[in-house]
């Protein structure tokens, strides 16, 4: 997995999603898979995919109050459902080579 990327809007905002009664950074691991979800999901069209960087990393702590946490979306689903995936760490996250998106499963 070469690349992580989240979803911002133009102002830096950083998109999150309630899933399970959190609220969360949905992940991608590659641009395709960030461009099938944005296909099926209308909601998505003003935000522009960007590599998960420590700037990005530290905006998680501001949001939530507590923070929010990282998911990771399936690039197995495809029917694009956003809460198709599973929590990751920073510490996961910045080892990059422990898990594969073949891994992700709900």
């Amino acid at each position: 997995m070469n690349e992580m990327l989240v979803l911002r809007r133009a102002d830096g905002e950083l998109f999150t999603e309630e899933i399970n009664g959190k609220q969360v950074i949905p992940l991608w691991s590659s641009a395709e898979a960030v461009a099938r979800y944005k296909e099926r999901n209308p909601n998505l069209i003003t935000f522009l995919p960007a590599q998960l960087a420590r700037v990005l990393r530290n905006k998680s702590n501001s949001i939530g109050g507590t923070g929010a946490e990282f998911f990771l979306i399936s690039e197995e689903n495809h029917d694009a459902s956003l809460d198709d995936g599973r929590p990751v760490s920073l510490d996961e996250i910045s080892s990059r080579g422990k898990y594969s998106p073949r891994d992700v499963r709900r």
